[in-house]
């Protein structure tokens, strides 16, 4: 959202870390990384993700940075209704 590269190289790391943790749990299916990077700084519609990716859930959310703080928010999003969990 800033415009920095050094901020997107630091969110973008963030995310695959996400992704790898959650790909740890075998009762949940994750989405590769490439294919979820593929909607990146896109303006989407939840349900249309879900269906292209074949999901059932959606996880969204943003970083920030500030000095040496980090704040992490996250969304848990059904995709077939686009409810927030």
């Amino acid at each position: 959202m800033s415009g920095d590269p050094e901020q997107e190289y630091f969110s973008d790391g963030i995310t695959e870390d996400i992704i790898t943790e959650l790909s740890r749990f075998r009762e949940l299916q994750v989405v590769a990384r490439n294919s979820s990077f593929a909607f990146k700084g896109e303006a989407v519609d939840i349900k249309e993700v879900g269906q292209k990716l074949g999901s059932d859930y959606v996880v969204e959310g943003s970083v920030r940075k500030a000095g040496n703080r980090v704040r992490v928010a996250l969304q848990l999003i059904d995709a077939a209704d686009g409810n927030h969990i």
